[in-house]
């Protein structure tokens, strides 16, 4: 479903409130609740017994959040609440033991576990294949190397074009501060890349 700017922000806003929007940058926000209201949608339509009902209310919300973080804003949600509606289904006897038994909450587990295994058609034409897979670690790791050797202090990488390009600061610093920063830039980078090659970016 497409947004208006207005209807965006409304949304937005709608969801800022119950918290599930927590420290996310507004981009994700945007991003994100209009998952939310769709997973919710879908969700509302489902003519669901109170116990599964109140089961799948629980662990929906976090799921989208963790799918979303795991893959990005394109999946299937229609196909992903089918199977939340499922396997909540197959597992409700687990999943409405009291959690103080336990010390995993069943709830937390299943809600993990859901969303990091959780893949549909959209997805897997994301994903990058073998050989795609081994070209970009060779080349995040070609740039990690390249930064973290570095002799200067590096301001970032330039991943707009197929060649990466490191961008030097003008600042002076001694050997080790500017190790110690190139290091940090270099976690930052390594963390990004990955995030995105997970998503098929």
């Amino acid at each position: 479903m497409e947004y208006t700017d207005i209807e965006l922000s409304e949304v937005v806003e709608r969801w800022e409130h119950t918290g599930l929007l927590t420290n996310l940058p507004i981009y994700e926000k945007q991003e994100l609740a209009p998952i939310f209201d769709n997973a919710a949608r879908i969700f509302l339509s489902k003519n669901l017994g109170e116990q599964t009902n109140d089961i799948i209310e629980s662990v929906i919300f976090p799921i989208c959040r963790r799918l979303y973080r795991r893959v990005g804003s394109e999946f299937d949600i229609e196909n992903m609440v089918n199977l939340l509606v499922k396997r909540v289904t197959e597992n409700k006897e687990t999943l409405l033991k009291n959690s103080t038994e336990d010390k995993v909450n069943p709830i937390v587990a299943f809600s993990v576990t859901f969303a990091d295994i959780y893949e549909d058609e959209i997805i897997n034409k994301k994903q990058f294949n073998s050989e795609e897979y081994v070209e970009r670690i060779d080349k995040l790791l070609d740039v990690m190397r390249q930064i973290l050797l570095n002799e200067e202090m590096v301001s970032f990488v330039d991943r707009t074009q197929s060649d990466w390009k490191i961008i030097n600061s003008d600042a002076k610093k001694s050997e080790k501060e500017t190790r110690r920063w190139n290091q940090k830039i270099a976690k930052e980078i390594f963390d990004t890349v990955l995030k995105d090659t997970n998503r098929g970016i």
